[in-house]
């Protein structure tokens, strides 16, 4: 398997743990709400409220946690000055239903009447809070600094790193001249010959043209093969 394939794969392999995760996730979350809703609704049940509209109790408590959680996220880009505001309305809320969930007859009834007054103006503000105008924290300029413990590269090259061998060209002449062909009279005609042979247009008498001379030369590393 090629290493593309198996980025690929390996991707793949993340997204469905990452969908796996959500899902689970997802799950414990509705399996919470669940209960914490059902433990709400009683306790409200419990300080004499109406029965019909019992439902929203739950979902005020609940939902102002998740939402003041969801602006801290939005703000997070603007330092703790301005998230710290959602944060604080999310423990108190969250504190609320902890200790609905957890000790129900304790909770006075004044307190669990008092709570969607409350909530009104807080979730006004917040959403205000969310809206206003501000500017991202800047981007603190850090450095590399290497540890105490790790020895400094060096400046020059790298003490294995060599550079491979080059293969010298097949027909490469020596002292990296391109060979050379010194025609005479006798070689003449075996170099026009051999030229015809070859495909090259040459004619019997006259100057042979310089690429049959660098051909021929090619051919026979320099040399003349006489007649």
């Amino acid at each position: 398997m090629s290493a593309r394939n198996g980025l690929r794969a390996g991707r793949g392999t993340m997204h469905r743990t990452d969908k796996a995760a959500a899902s689970v996730v997802a799950g414990i979350a509705a399996g919470a709400f669940t209960l914490s809703y059902e433990a709400l609704r009683n306790v409200y049940l419990g300080s004499d409220g109406n029965h019909s509209l019992s439902p929203i109790y739950p979902l005020i408590v609940e939902g102002f946690v998740t939402v003041a959680v969801w602006v801290a996220y939005r703000l997070r880009d603007f330092g703790w000055k301005a998230t710290a505001y959602p944060w604080t309305l999310a423990g108190v809320f969250f504190a609320y239903s902890l200790w609905s969930n957890s000790l129900p007859d304790t909770v006075p009834g004044p307190v669990i009447r008092g709570v969607p007054s409350l909530a009104v103006p807080l979730a006004v503000h917040l959403f205000t809070h969310l809206l206003k105008k501000r500017e991202p924290l800047p981007a603190e300029p850090f450095e590399l600094v290497a540890e105490d413990d790790e020895e400094p590269l060096p400046d020059g090259p790298w003490e294995f790193w060599e550079l491979p061998p080059v293969q010298r060209p097949i027909f490469a002449a020596e002292g990296g001249k391109a060979p050379s062909v010194n025609v005479s009279t006798d070689s003449s005609a075996v170099i026009r010959a051999w030229a015809r042979q070859k495909g090259y247009a040459v004619k019997l008498t006259g100057r042979i043209p310089e690429e049959v001379l660098k051909a021929y030369a090619k051919a026979h590393g320099g040399e003349l093969v006489s007649p």
